[in-house]
């Protein structure tokens, strides 16, 4: 797109760094993250028969709540533990529980509320414009600004000589004047020059309406957007707010879900933000795609919740189209998952097994008197009997990840152990997602120490998670994509794992 003749704007202040114009959407392919891909049509095959379901409707109701409550932590509007914010997004924006729960005074928790309502309402707008197929113009974002600042009057702002002052907040309007805040270091971080914001303004929607229609997936185009507006930075304030807002149109508008960044993400969210300042947009899209994924995941897990519906026929007419849906699934696409988790099971056994070989070059070595040094590798696939070994420690590892291990789905496990003065164990495991299956497996990894009972037996100790995170696959991904992010994950459990092990020759 053919644009104006940029001049780089020399601060009054004098300092060198200046404002860099923004850029268009990269046309980097592999930006795009294919596990965010692969879900969404898991998610979309699924999507039909769950959207009239009451369990739905309350988890999106749920959803715009919480999107209302933390865009507003996130920018430090409010403060309060995650407690409170459950309470909010269960029982509704009440400014009693915002007071009672959250500490606050009784008429700063009336202003609080409606703050978090104003962006409840701009959310609930969000759905309503992507559903009317408008297309995005600098009068809708100055709308959006409008309708999250409909109860602030106010802005911080800094004199020259330093002092901090507060300001008329006008609502919907681009900046009169500069609003570049100084770093820890003294340095200012310059944002668009008010007198440039309009011609930038209409690059970005410009530039979004192309890519947009050029198919970019949305983690990037999301991504781009919110970054490329916050560096602009038109509003005097709230631009964070509808930076969060525009992100989440880009999602709705492929059927997904708002972008919702808890408080638990600020540190990484900002740090992602500040590597998009320095060119690297890669960070913030993986951020977003895992925000994306999160939320697919809670979807399609939405039986458990089940019980929760207010009414009876509800869970009645619930349940009758989960069964047509079941019975006109096709069962073959779904099942190719189990083919990847034998593929991925093939991955561990020959990297534990190759990890074996190292250990029993020295082990057998190094034994002491009448200790034995030695380590082993067994495999149980799905279906055969020792498959159901470990299922305790595989649900329990399953909580602290927050999700629900479905062994009854699908289960496999690789196990290497070790054994020195102390035997050590750790254990790959493969398994459903969820309480039904919707094409979606887990693999999980845990460390634990095999201690001798009286009786001759042995018993599991020291039980601990050898992976940081979930990894789940689906029926939808190419295989080779699956097994390259299968291996960095699994590369990542197994330095945890030996360095636990590692830490125990130290133990007498």
């Amino acid at each position: 797109m053919a644009g104006p003749t940029w001049t780089k704007i020399t601060p009054s202040d004098g300092e060198k760094e200046m404002y860099e114009p923004i850029l268009p959407v990269p046309q980097d392919s592999s930006f795009a993250q294919p596990e965010l891909s692969a879900l969404a049509s898991v998610w979309n095959d699924r999507r039909e028969s769950l959207e009239v379901e009451g369990t739905f409707q309350e988890f999106l109701r749920r959803m715009q709540r919480e999107w209302a409550i933390e865009t507003g932590i996130i920018e430090r509007l409010y403060q309060w533990d995650r407690g409170v914010t459950e309470l909010l997004i269960e029982h509704g924006v009440e400014a009693t529980i915002i007071s009672h729960r959250g500490g606050l005074p009784e008429q700063r928790s009336r202003h609080v509320a409606n703050v978090i309502q104003d962006q409840l309402d701009v959310v609930d707008g969000l759905f309503a414009f992507v559903k009317g197929e408008q297309q995005l113009t600098e009068h809708y974002i100055r709308s959006i600004h409008q309708q999250l600042t409909a109860h602030q009057e106010r802005t911080e702002a800094r004199t020259p000589s330093g002092e901090t002052v507060y300001i008329e907040l006008r609502r919907g309007e681009y900046k009169k004047h500069p609003n570049s805040p100084r770093k820890p270091d003294g340095s200012t971080h310059h944002y668009c020059p008010p007198e440039l914001v309009t011609d930038e303004m209409q690059r970005l929607v410009t530039w979004y309406q192309e890519a947009s229609d050029s198919g970019v997936p949305p983690e990037v185009l999301a991504a781009w957007l919110h970054h490329r507006f916050t560096q602009i930075h038109p509003f005097q304030d709230g631009n964070g707010r509808v930076a969060r807002a525009l992100g989440s149109i880009v999602f709705l508008k492929h059927r997904l879900f708002p972008l919702v960044v808890r408080d638990k993400d600020r540190t990484p969210y900002l740090d992602s933000l500040e590597a998009a300042d320095r060119g690297e947009l890669r960070p913030l899209i993986t951020l977003f795609a895992q925000r994306q994924q999160s939320a697919i995941l809670d979807a399609l897990n939405l039986e458990r919740d089940a019980h929760k519906a207010k009414y009876a026929e509800q869970i009645l007419e619930s349940a009758f189209l989960r069964l047509k849906s079941r019975a006109a699934r096709e069962k073959d696409r779904l099942n190719a998952v189990f083919e990847t988790a034998a593929e991925l099971g093939v991955m561990v056994q020959e990297r534990l097994l190759g990890l074996k070989s190292i250990l029993d070059e020295t082990l057998t070595e190094i034994g002491q008197g009448d200790v034995n040094y030695w380590a082993d590798v067994k495999h149980a696939a799905d279906n055969e009997d020792r498959a159901h070994y470990f299922y305790n420690q595989i649900v329990d590892a399953a909580r602290q990840l927050n999700y629900f291990a479905n062994t009854n789905t699908y289960r496999s496990w690789t196990r290497l152990a070790i054994s020195t003065r102390q035997r050590f164990e750790l254990v790959v495991s493969f398994h459903g997602y969820g309480h039904e299956f919707q094409g979606v497996l887990a693999a999980s990894a845990f460390t634990s120490l095999r201690i001798p009972r009286e009786d001759g037996g042995t018993e599991f100790s020291h039980v601990r998670p050898a992976s940081t995170s979930l990894f789940q696959f689906n029926y939808q991904e190419p295989l080779e994509s699956t097994k390259s992010r299968f291996s960095h994950w699994l590369e990542s459990s197994l330095a945890i794992a030996l360095t636990e092990w590692s830490n125990l020759l130290d133990t007498p």
